[in-house]
């Protein structure tokens, strides 16, 4: 208990202003400052999704019934990394969503559109657009997150938007298993609630430490967030230009960091040894910057990067053509169909969106993994699969071998899984 008010102090303390009659403002505090510098970047999001229910005919003859579809809605947190509306939340959020409305810190909602996702790391981006530049946090680095300092959550707990939560960092390098298996996460024992999932987590300065993702069910003081390093080094996945344009760049871009006390947070972005400094003479401060930058290229585009070693020109060009039906069958030991309306009805599957397996070869990764004829594929590696397109550059960007994280659909459940290649 000593331990805990001794934070509290630091944290009413350390930060002070004068009164207006000349004295020490004691209610203007740390936890005030961060939140006066971060609210308006901090955003609801709300997900609309089609949930499937049994209905009996008699409530005494439960075998006796139809199947109904009902809309449901998922509540969230995220907020904004950069100023042309990119988004961070957490994937469960938004995962499965026929469509997702986000809600400004002045009210203003706006239709998102998801950029990437990865349901094995529980991240997701999302875009929105608007017409003028948007409020952002500042990234912050988790590499040297100390036991005890002061930790912030933002966001929308039950609904309450814009709620605040104070605590410090309880741990490090927590695993929990359940429905979503995570590793390497943030204790903290600030108040984290349903709705404050995709939220920041925010250090004393104001910056994104980690992104709220669960609580311990029936404990108190137990919640977890995702570090912020964890989103920063697989941005060139969520945010692939291929994955939304279509099209190929022939650079992958880098993010080195360090660190000089006490928070400040020096980033490089890189293409191989070179420092890039601009693209197309846009600044680029973070890897964030970089990639919302390429992913207004469109095929044909020449993309000019100034680096410290001199301009580099790489092209946008159209992915080029592809069988994914050959490929599904080279490299994943399946056959898959487009899901039509018809065939989702018979499936009996709400929604229009994904590839179904027609069938799965004995002793292929999707037949090792557990994979079932009938299942529909929503999701490979860090590609929502929406049809037989994304589902075809999802496959281009497979791994020859290793870990890819399945998102399907069987019998009305969601689940994931991992194929090993």
């Amino acid at each position: 208990m000593k331990k805990l008010g001794f934070c509290f102090a630091f944290l009413v303390f350390s930060s002070i202003a004068l009164a207006d009659d000349g004295g020490i403002n004691l209610r203007h505090t740390v936890v005030v400052d961060v939140v006066q510098k971060t609210k308006n970047a901090v955003v609801n999001i709300s997900a609309a999704k089609i949930a499937k229910r049994w209905v009996a005919a008699n409530p005494l003859f439960q075998e006796y019934g139809r199947m109904i579809y009902q809309p449901v809605s998922s509540l969230g947190s995220g907020f904004i990394v950069q100023k042309d509306g990119y988004i961070v939340t957490n994937n469960h959020v938004i995962d499965r969503a026929q469509s997702i409305r986000v809600e400004l810190a002045d009210g203003k909602i706006l239709t998102a559109e998801i950029v990437g996702a990865d349901p094995s790391a529980d991240l997701a981006v999302l875009r929105v657009h608007s017409p003028t530049p948007l409020p952002t946090l500042e990234l912050g680095d988790s590499s040297d997150l100390m036991i005890g300092e002061p930790a912030i959550a933002v966001g929308d707990p039950f609904g309450y938007s814009h709620s605040v939560s104070t605590g410090i960092v309880s741990a490090m390098h927590r695993d929990i298993e359940g429905e979503e298996n995570l590793h390497d996460l943030i204790q903290t024992d600030a108040a984290i609630n349903p709705g404050n999932s995709g939220g920041p987590l925010l250090n004393a300065y104001g910056q994104v430490i980690g992104i709220n993702t669960a609580i311990r069910a029936k404990a108190q003081n137990i919640g977890f967030a995702i570090p912020i390093d964890r989103f920063r080094d697989l941005v060139p996945d969520l945010m692939n230009p291929a994955s939304n344009q279509r099209v190929e760049i022939s650079t992958k871009l880098s993010e080195h960091r360090t660190i000089t006390a006490p928070a400040n947070v020096h980033t490089e972005v890189m293409d191989g040894n070179a420092v890039v400094q601009n693209i197309d003479g846009q600044a680029v401060h973070n890897l964030v910057d970089a990639y919302a930058i390429m992913l207004q290229a469109h095929a044909g585009a020449k993309i000019v990067l100034a680096t410290n070693q001199g301009d580099l020109t790489v092209y946008a060009k159209h992915a080029a053509a592809f069988d994914p039906a050959d490929a599904a069958r080279r490299k994943l030991g399946i056959e898959v169909q487009s899901l039509t309306p018809k065939v989702a009805d018979q499936l009996s599957v709400a929604t229009d969106s994904g590839v179904v397996i027609a069938r799965v070869m004995l002793g292929s990764p999707v037949q090792r993994a557990g994979g079932q004829a009938g299942d529909v594929v929503f999701q490979l590696g860090s590609t929502r699969v929406k049809d037989m397109e994304s589902f075809g550059i999802a496959l281009k960007q497979l791994p020859a071998n290793g870990r890819v994280p399945v998102g399907i659909v069987r019998n009305g459940q969601m689940g994931y899984g991992y194929l090993h290649l």
